[in-house]
């Protein structure tokens, strides 16, 4: 009985050139592995040094050679951290501060976006031209405009001006990704059931097409806090009077004052105390976040 070979593997070659391209696939794949463990050695180095540092004694930090590993541990530049600054209570204001205007901007963004993606009026491309419009501005450019009128408002150094600061900048982005998320995620004949049964518009909105969309609304919701925790510009500006600072204008006026000079393990305590937070957040909701990145991305 004889067994027929394909013509393919019958060919003079065939497997020195299968062969080459086993080395050449393993040699790409070192390369990618290479290049990404270089990658995070340089993002993760100063995350590395920052928390090496808020544990070591001062005079240790400052050896020639640097210490790449301390040999030595405290926990006292936390302690003298919160004795230079209120470092604790900057941090509540942060957090009062980024998840109120996190969530009421959720809440604009959701209405809005809903209303964008269903309904078809008369000016709603002139709308989103706008909402499109104010995100190609550059931040700095707005300072003048909203200073004086949250100022002419009467809200300068107080939590509400700032919040609505915020709200205003993190609208536009949330409302066109929520429109996307909401033709995408959210098909109209989910509505139209809902209906069908009975709800109103109002009802399906809030029973049917929130809880589909939940991933895109989180989205939303940690990109609106981050923003707002990790923002200086904003609230060194409208918020700068005494213990009323958010933690990173408070971290800026350590550093200002010398503090980050004569006390660096201190300084350093304070800036992995205002990480922290985020970085929770963050490991938490990645998945939600992620989810809601890449669903509204694509339409169906």
């Amino acid at each position: 009985m004889t067994i027929a070979v394909p013509n393919a593997l019958s060919r003079p070659g065939f497997f020195q050139r299968l062969s080459f391209a086993n080395k050449s696939d393993v040699f790409t794949r070192v390369l990618v592995i290479a290049i990404t463990i270089a990658l995070l050695f340089y993002i993760l180095l100063p995350v590395y040094w920052m928390l090496k540092t808020s544990f070591q004694p001062n005079q240790e930090i400052r050896v020639l050679p640097p210490i790449w590993f301390p040999t030595e541990t405290t926990a006292h530049p936390y302690t003298n951290a919160n004795r230079l600054i209120p470092m604790w209570r900057y941090v509540l204001n942060s957090l009062f501060v980024s998840v109120t205007a996190a969530g009421i901007s959720t809440i604009i963004a959701c209405s809005a976006a809903y209303v964008l993606a269903r309904f078809r009026f008369p000016g709603a491309t002139i709308i989103l031209g706008l909402i499109l419009l104010t995100n190609l501005i550059p931040a700095i450019t707005r300072v003048f405009p909203i200073y004086f009128f949250i100022q002419n408002m009467g809200l300068l150094n107080s939590y509400v001006g700032l919040i609505l600061a915020y709200v205003g900048f993190s609208l536009p982005f949330a409302v066109l990704m929520l429109r996307g998320y909401f033709e995408s995620a959210a098909p109209p004949e989910l509505e139209e059931a809902a209906l069908i049964d009975g709800c109103g518009y109002f009802e399906a909105f809030w029973r049917v097409i929130l809880p589909v969309c939940l991933p895109g609304i989180a989205a939303v919701a940690i990109f609106t806090f981050l923003n707002a925790w990790n923002d200086f510009l904003w609230a060194s500006l409208l918020l700068n009077q005494g213990e009323m600072k958010t933690i990173q204008v408070g971290i800026g006026d350590f550093a200002q004052e010398g503090g980050g000079v004569q006390y660096v393990n201190a300084f350093m305590a304070a800036c992995v105390v205002a990480t922290v937070p985020a970085l929770v957040v963050f490991v938490f909701v990645q998945r939600w976040l992620v989810g809601g990145l890449t669903a509204g991305s694509v339409k169906t």
